[in-house]
């Protein structure tokens, strides 16, 4: 494969992982108020040739997703939640969600 394909083709995918629904998630219904996830993209490649008898090519890439807070509207009120960077992703959602649904039962009193 010729290396102009080669860095047109992982150059698409990497701009199909960054896109704008990556970083802010689709909102979340839940009640009266909007969850919307926010995330930090991270992307790196790296790719390279040789012309000639032989011709030679390569290439290498990498991405990472991290979510960072959620954004809840509810109403006029917005507040951003941080996730904290110590626990896993699961254990992350999980500990957001008691909180999220007593702000929400607390709002709708």
């Amino acid at each position: 494969m010729a290396i102009e394909t080669l860095a047109e083709t992982l150059l698409e995918k990497l701009r199909w992982i960054a896109q704008a629904e990556t970083v802010v998630g689709k909102p979340i219904q839940a009640g009266s108020a909007t969850i919307i996830p926010v995330s930090r993209v991270s992307l790196g490649f790296a790719l390279g040739g040789h012309a000639g008898k032989g011709d030679t090519s390569a290439s290498g890439g990498g991405a990472t997703v991290d979510p960072v807070a959620f954004l809840v509207i509810n109403g006029d009120d917005v507040r951003i939640l941080p996730i904290q960077k110590d626990n896993s992703l699961v254990s992350k959602v999980a500990d957001l969600v008691p909180d999220i649904v007593a702000a929400f039962k607390a709002k709708e009193s």
